[in-house]
């Protein structure tokens, strides 16, 4: 086993991966397709007289996510056998870069090739429907008009959680043997409450009534007769950017980390 990170090893295991699986590849980009066609057909067929761009992306991150996270909890299916996973732990390579290339394969191309499925299938969609009404005064297409307000705003937000909710399931499916997705699944939900949870019970326990808090900033509403004024406390500005990057960025490394590190003492 070599313990060197070597960029032509990480080459020929990818070209080997893709080889191997180019099959299963093939057959899971023509199924993406047909199922972005048939819930692109179904939006199409129920929209009405009114259809509205803000739909489709809507579409878009649903697909995304729920694709997404069933993929990364394939990622490691070959270790559920013993005599795969002997076959693929023992692999001329380091385990890091068996890890960056199911990365590359998983997150990488798959958001690629999801995003091309998705574009070509919406583009084919709304040339459809824009013909479709070209004659009916009383139908209509509205696109997005900006995609600095409305749903357009939290559209990034979405993507930063896709990523990291995506290396989550790539977590799962070194931890878990059987039954990764819905393991993972439940797990990430019971984290998601707990954090929310301990969120209330930090703002319940940790402060005086009339004050709201946000981690980088908390504000102070007088009562009584100063009713209507506050007192404003935050963070400066730098750590204030430094924490926001955290909490968008340092998910996804942090669980492929994580990863990495249990690979390393995984047995079969």
């Amino acid at each position: 086993m070599y313990s060197s990170f070597s960029f032509s090893r990480l080459g020929k295991l990818i070209t080997k991966q893709f080889f191997e699986n180019a099959r299963l590849y093939t057959f899971s980009v023509m199924a993406l397709f047909g199922l972005l066609a048939l819930v692109f057909a179904f939006w199409v067929a129920i929209g009405g007289r009114s259809y509205h761009e803000e739909n489709t992306w809507m579409i878009f991150l649903a697909g995304l996510f729920l694709a997404g996270t069933v993929f990364a909890s394939l990622s490691f299916n070959m270790l559920d056998t013993k005599d795969k996973g002997i076959y693929w732990l023992t692999l001329p390579a380091t385990h890091f870069e068996k890890l960056v290339c199911t990365i590359l394969y998983s997150t990488v191309f798959f958001t690629i090739v999801y995003c091309i499925c998705f574009f070509i299938i919406k583009s084919l969609s709304v040339l459809f429907i824009l013909e479709y009404i070209k004659d009916k005064p009383t139908f209509t297409y509205t696109p997005m008009p900006d995609f600095s307000k409305g749903f357009g705003e939290v559209i990034p937000y979405f993507l930063y959680a896709f990523f990291a909710v995506q290396a989550l399931y790539l977590l799962g499916a070194v931890y878990f043997r059987r039954y990764t997705f819905v393991i993972t699944t439940v797990v990430g939900a019971v984290i998601i409450f707990a954090f929310a949870y301990y969120w209330t019970r930090i703002q319940k326990g940790m402060f005086d009534e009339g004050v709201s808090w946000n981690i980088i900033s908390a504000q102070k509403n007088e009562l009584g007769i100063f009713k209507g004024q506050y007192f404003l406390y935050s963070l400066s500005s730098t750590l204030t950017k430094t924490i926001k990057f955290m909490v968008f960025f340092a998910w996804a490394p942090l669980f492929w980390i994580v990863t990495w590190y249990r690979l390393k003492e995984k047995e079969v």
